[in-house]
C-alpha cells in the first residue's frame, strides 16, 4: 500500500469551482462575481477608534498604483489586481497558491462616515484606511489617494 499526501483543501476548492461553474450558467458575471474573485479578496480588520473607523487590509505584493479606494457615506470599496509574474511559464509550476487576478471588496461602515475626509496609507503590504465618523451626510462616492510611507 502506498501513502498519499493529504491536501485538506483540494476537495473544498473543487467543490467551489464546480459550484461556481453551475452558478455562472444561470447568472451573468456582472451580478455574480466568481468565487475565485471573492476568495482572492484581501483580509481586513475593521475597528472603531474614537471618532474614526480604522480599516487595515492585507495586500502583500501590491504597489499603491495597483490599488484603488473609494468611499461613500456608508461604505469603503477596495479594488485592485494581483498580477501574474511574467517570467514564470505556467507549465513550469509545481504548485501555485499565490493570488492572481482582480479583486473588489465593499466594506460596510458601522455608522455614516465623511467620504471626502477618508485617508489611506500603504506600508509593507498593509493598506490602512481612516474614515472619520459623521452625522448627516449626502451620499457621494469619493476617490481616496493612497500615500506610500
Amino acid at each position: 500500500m502506498s501513502l498519499m499526501k493529504w491536501e485538506p483543501f483540494s476537495d473544498v476548492r473543487r467543490a467551489y469551482d464546480e459550484m461556481d461553474r453551475m452558478l455562472e450558467r444561470f447568472l451573468p458575471a456582472a451580478i455574480l462575481p466568481s468565487i475565485a474573485e471573492r476568495m482572492s479578496c484581501p483580509a481586513v480588520d475593521v475597528v472603531t477608534q474614537g471618532n474614526n473607523v480604522l480599516i487595515k487590509a492585507e495586500v502583500p505584493g501590491l504597489r499603491k498604483e495597483d490599488l484603488e479606494v473609494t468611499s461613500t457615506n456608508d461604505s469603503i470599496t477596495l479594488k485592485g489586481e494581483f498580477k501574474k509574474e511574467e517570467d514564470v511559464k505556467t507549465n513550469e509550476f509545481i504548485r501555485q497558491e499565490r493570488r492572481v487576478g482582480k479583486f473588489f471588496r465593499s466594506i460596510p461602515m458601522p455608522d455614516e462616515i465623511k467620504p471626502d475626509k477618508v485617508k489611506a496609507s500603504f506600508k509593507d503590504g498593509v493598506l490602512t484606511i481612516t474614515a472619520p465618523l459623521a452625522g448627516e451626510v449626502k451620499a457621494k462616492e469619493t476617490k481616496v489617494n493612497i500615500e506610500a510611507l
